[in-house]
This record gives structure tokens, sequence and C-alpha cells, in this order.
């Protein structure tokens, strides 16, 4: 799978300002949503070769595409997944969730409830699980790949005092990978908007069914 994906690193300055806000900090809006949507947060399930799967970790016994229409398995990229958790959410039986974090911050909150769209149309405690799903998912990847580089600090002068003060430089550099070639990876691969109904193979005697939603 990631043989045709520019897994190359770059250096990249992180945008930590406080008060200088990039457009994905932007209040709830068609601009900031475009920017969002750019991202690959609205993208769909790509599809995973079946020789692939067992080296990305995916399990035999797990939703595979019927070989007529080309096979494999659909699966959604994590980094993608991790992005839509931030920006709002679509349903979970889909698994397209989407940038619901940033959408039920109580700035947003009531632009996006009143567009009543994706998990604004559940009730609130649906919201409310798909709000701390999301926030678990990122604090599970921030653990997971716990960043160890520091943070300096600079001197800062207020223009309310006569002496300067000691503040956190938060515009770090960090060794990227090449996101747009995982963005762009996932948006060639992904699954049509419009698929048979019998797209899906049925589970096989033996598979694994969750009776809950696990």
């Amino acid at each position: 799978m990631t043989d045709d994906i520019d897994l190359s690193y770059r250096t990249v300055r992180f945008n930590g300002s406080l008060l200088k806000e990039n457009i994905y900090r932007q209040k709830a809006g068609l601009e900031v949503d475009a920017a969002w949507s750019g991202l690959g947060v609205d993208l769909h399930s790509v599809v995973v070769p079946a020789d692939q799967a067992a080296q990305v970790g995916l399990a035999p016994d797990q939703v595979k595409i019927r070989e007529e229409y080309g096979g494999g398995f659909p699966a959604n990229v994590e980094g993608l997944h991790q992005l839509h958790c931030l920006d709002h959410a679509e349903g979970i039986a889909d698994g397209n969730v989407q940038n619901l974090v940033r959408q039920s911050l109580f700035y947003n909150y009531d632009y996006y409830h009143t567009k009543g769209e994706g998990a604004f149309q559940n009730n609130d405690y649906i919201l409310q699980k798909h709000v701390s799903h999301c926030i678990d998912i990122v604090r599970q990847q921030l653990m997971c790949t716990v960043d160890i580089g520091v943070m300096g600090q600079v001197w800062f002068q207020p223009s309310t005092s006569e002496f300067p003060e000691a503040y956190v430089d938060f515009n770090t550099r960090h060794v990227c990978r090449n996101f747009e070639a995982v963005r762009q990876w996932a948006e060639d691969h992904q699954i049509r908007d419009e698929t048979p109904k019998d797209f899906l193979e049925p589970p096989k005697k033996g598979d694994t069914v969750y009776h809950h939603i696990p």
C-alpha cells in the first residue's frame, strides 16, 4: 500500500501563534469549511488490495469488496480520520467522522446546529458520544506518537509592562511526512460516491460479526 505513496520527509515550522490565526482557526463559515475540506476530511474510504491487507493490519475476516467490483478491503486512512475528528461528524455507520471537535466549539456550535447536517442531525446524546470519541482518538494518537521535541522561551515585552517577560515559543520546527502525498493517494484510491447494493461481500461462516458497535 505504501509503495506508491511518497513518504519523504521535510522540515516544517509549526504555526503556534496565539493571536495570529490561520484559516483553520477562524470562526465557522464557508471559507473555513472549504479549507478543512481541502485537507481531505471529506474523502471516502479507500480500497486496500487483498494482497496488501495483512501488511497494513487488516484481518482476513474484515469487510471485503466483491471480486466482481475489484475486490480488496474498504478502509479509512488513520491520519485523515484524525483530521475528520478535529473538524464534524457524518455518522458512525459509514465511518466518515469529520471535524467534529472544531464544529462543536462554543463559538461554532450554533452555526452547525442550525445547519442540521452531519452529526448535528442526531440527538444530543449521540452528538456527545461523537465528540468524546473524537477527542479520545486524538488523545491516543498524541500519546502513541508522543513528541519529544522541546519548546524554548523567548522574551516578550508587553505594552503594559516595564520589563520583558518569558514566553513559550510554540513556533517550533518539526520533521514531517509529506502530508499532501498521503492526501492525494487517499483521494486517488477512494471509493466512488455511488456503489451497487451488493458491493460488499457478505460475511462467511466463521467470520467475526459484532452484535454491538465495537
